[in-house]
Order: C-alpha cells, then structure tokens, then sequence
C-alpha cells in the first residue's frame, strides 16, 4: 500500500517515469506466481487429505481388531484386553504425532495404574541412539528398584505389543484343541494379524507426514519471489488506476497472503488448529465404537441369550411364521403362494 501510495503520488507530480513497469511484463510474472501458489497449496492439501485417509483406515481396523477379538477369542478377560488396548492404541498415536503424552482422562480405566502412570509422564529415558541395546540383569534391577518406575518412549508400539500378547496368550491356549501350531497361527493371522499390520502401517504413514515438512528453499524461493511481485506491482499499474492502485494492491496482497496462509495451516494436519483434523473426536468416535464391540461380548458373555439377528427356526416353525406375515388381502387371503404343511400350492386370488 505504501508503494502503491508514492506511486500514485509520484505520478500525479508528472513525475519521470523511471520507476514504472511494463504491465504485460507483470502479468507474465503473475502466471509463474500463480503456478508457485497453486503447487504448494496443492501439496500442502495432498498431505492433509493424505493424513485424514490413514485416521479412517486405523478407524476401520480397531472396528476390525475389536470385532474379530469379541468373537473369536474364547476368554472374556483377553477380550477385553485386546480391545482396550486397541482404543489406546488411537489415543496414543494421536497423542505421539502431537509431540505430548495421552492425558488420564483419555487413558482412564483402560489401563492399570501404574501403566496409566508411566504411560502419562513426560519420558525422560536415555538419549543415546540405542538405550536398550544392551540392558543386562543388573539394568534392569535398577529400572525394577526405581521408585518412579519405567517411563514408555514410542507408547502407540507399547499398545500393539499389546494386542498382540492377548493373541499370543489365546494361541498358548488355542494350539492343539483347535489344530495345529501352524494352522491355528495362520488363522489369527488372517482374522486380525493383518487389521494390527494395517494400524502399524497407518501409524507409519502419519508419522512421515509429521516428520517430512515441505522442502525449506522451495517455500523460501516462493515467499521471495511473492514478495517482490507485491512490492513491484504498484509500479505496474500506478498509472493506469491512480490512487485506486492502493485499494487494488490491498486487495491483490491479501488474497495472494491469505492463499500462502491456507498452505501453513494445512501442511501440518495433526495440531490444535481449526484447520487441521479433528483427531479428538475420531479417537472419541473409535472408543464408543470399541467399547460397544466390547458390551457386546460381554453381554454374551456373562448372558448368554440367542442372537437378535440370526434367529434359527425349524422349517415347521418358519413356515409358520411364514404363513403368519404374509400379506393378505381384506377377504383374509394371501396374495402370495403358499402352501399346506406338505407342500402343496394354496389358492391366490387376484
């Protein structure tokens, strides 16, 4: 604006016009700045789409992890040791890609104790590269005697370490009264080996959207050569709209910062922001969801009752409950064929 002011200023004056640029020479130099805005504001929108694709597919594999451990697992107790540890697993990598730790509201009745408390204190282990690599008894005696207790590092791993206990454990049980070792691994493997593959796999990808921000020279070069258009363009067009250059320039800039300012918001998609996702209420979304799974099992469990959905007749009694639903006509006879108890084909009247 300050530009577009001395400008016009300076044009009014019949000032030399020295100063001036060409206004053709501008345009083309816009069409190469439109194409810089467009690219990044593209890639910046591909990672958020990118990171809300990898929440709904950890979405559909808990569903998938809890469901499948509902009905196929035969212990009520490794029930719901799989299907707790699959809801934290949604709060821990929410909180993992914020850089925090899951609070004890989130955590609160999924977890003991003292896992609830090493799992919501700040983590302040060894720095080196490999801290563990070479943990003898005596090192681990130590950790055993500290009051504090061991604090978890990378806590979304913790919880499919998890999952994959309560699986181990209903294999130790399972091997021989359902087949073989062989046959009983491959049938978890399918039935949700691959749904806690997939969640890894999610977990993955949203870490290298976190870890990867855009390459820093493109974003500089941008902002560089945006902010010598800005303070160029007055220049272009002073002569032409006089003092209406300032309220143009004004309006050109804010569109062309605002544009630039809808790719920072969105680059990152896994903060607080109101641009970025909603990660509180999946993870909200996914634990009503498991806990539900969970009723379920529980309900069959510890109230065996026959299935709502699924409820077996014998052929007398569905062609029973047949003959009862058909529709009818107001004379009181079906529309529909039907039949006698042998079979027989009964009158239909049109």
């Amino acid at each position: 604006a300050a530009a577009a002011a001395a400008a016009a200023a300076a044009d009014g004056k019949n000032q030399t016009s020295w100063w001036r640029i060409p206004a053709h020479a501008h345009d083309t130099l816009l069409g190469l700045l439109s194409l810089l805005l467009a690219f990044r504001t593209s890639q910046a929108y591909d990672r958020w789409w990118e990171a809300r694709k990898l929440w709904g597919q950890i979405v559909n594999s808990t569903r998938n992890v809890a469901s499948n451990a509902a009905v196929f697992m035969t212990d009520l107790e490794r029930k719901r040791r799989v299907i707790k540890a699959t809801i934290c697993f949604a709060w821990c990598t929410k909180a993992s890609l914020r850089a925090t730790r899951p609070s004890a509201d989130e955590l609160s009745g999924l977890v003991t104790g003292e896992m609830l408390q090493a799992m919501t204190s700040r983590y302040t282990g060894p720095l080196e590269r490999r801290p563990t690599l070479h943990l003898d008894q005596s090192a681990f005696e130590e950790e055993e005697a500290d009051d504090q207790g061991y604090v978890y590092e990378h806590l979304p791993m913790l919880m499919v370490d998890e999952m994959k206990a309560g699986i181990r454990d209903e294999l130790d049980e399972t091997v021989g009264a359902k087949g073989s070792a062989a046959e009983v691994h491959e049938g978890w493997k399918i039935v949700i080996g691959n749904d806690i593959k997939s969640l890894v796999d999610a977990l993955g990808g949203c870490e290298r959207i976190q870890k990867t921000p855009m390459p820093f020279g493109y974003l500089a070069q941008q902002r560089i050569f945006m902010l010598i258009w800005l303070v160029t363009y007055p220049l272009a067009i002073a002569d032409e709209y006089r003092w209406a250059s300032i309220a143009v320039c004004a309006v050109v800039s804010f569109i062309m910062l605002k544009v630039d300012n809808i790719g920072i918001e969105i680059e990152h998609p896994f903060g607080t922001g109101r641009h970025d996702l909603p990660l509180e209420a999946i993870c909200i979304t996914i634990e009503k969801n498991l806990l539900e799974i969970l009723r379920r099992a529980e309900s069959r469990e510890l109230r065996p009752v026959e299935s709502p959905v699924y409820n077996r007749r014998s052929p007398q009694t569905a062609r029973q409950h047949w003959d009862a639903t058909r529709p009818r006509n107001r004379s009181g006879v079906a529309f529909l064929g039907g039949g006698d108890a042998n079979g027989g084909a009964a009158a239909v009247r049109g």
